[in-house]
């Protein structure tokens, strides 16, 4: 096996707003939209960031409890999906590993056997921070999370279709390890 060894890097605002400059994600930041809203009382307006494909199933709330040191799930969905990133403070740290390359661009490397490092970026996830803790991982992303040191396991949410699945990448004898 061979160890794609990744440095960390912390999740900021400036490195999510690359990650959605890359049309990997979309950030839900606090007054990121400017709905001029008529000065009218009551006024209302909203605006669709995305719908989902009905294939995949009606809207669903999960909560997720990782407790794993490997990144043994890593992965892409055919469709979007939200993370929120609401944590508690004993919890250990998490690693949020994300592919640069779509689903095909990246097994396309790994066939080709010229993956590299700089194919990922490893966040150290932020949580509970409104400019970086809420976003959407945007289909055929391939990414996954692992934890790191001590404490309770990690927990947090995510939205996606009832029906979503997940297209395990096949490393072919590569594995991912933040570097600690």
């Amino acid at each position: 096996m061979s160890d794609i060894v990744l440095k960390p890097v912390m999740m900021t605002a400036g490195i999510m707003q690359e990650l959605e400059d890359r049309g990997l994600i979309i950030r839900l930041t606090p007054s990121r939209e400017d709905y001029k809203v008529k000065a009218e009382p009551e006024a209302v307006i909203g605006k669709q960031i995305y719908v989902s494909e009905e294939a995949y199933g009606t809207h669903s709330l999960l909560y997720v409890s990782l407790n794993n040191s490997e990144c043994f799930n890593f992965g892409s969905h055919p469709d979007n999906e939200e993370f929120l990133l609401l944590g508690g403070v004993a919890e250990r740290k998490m690693f949020l590993i994300v592919s640069l390359l779509t689903r095909a661009e990246l097994a396309a490397k790994i066939a080709a056997e010229t993956i590299s490092a700089e194919d990922f970026v490893c966040l150290e996830a932020v949580f509970n921070d409104p400019e970086v803790s809420f976003f959407v991982m945007k289909k055929d992303v391939p990414h996954g999370e692992c934890c790191y040191g001590e404490g309770l396991p990690v927990t947090f949410y995510v939205t996606e279709g009832s029906k979503l699945g997940i297209d395990k990448t096949d490393f072919k004898g590569y594995r991912l390890q933040p570097e600690y």
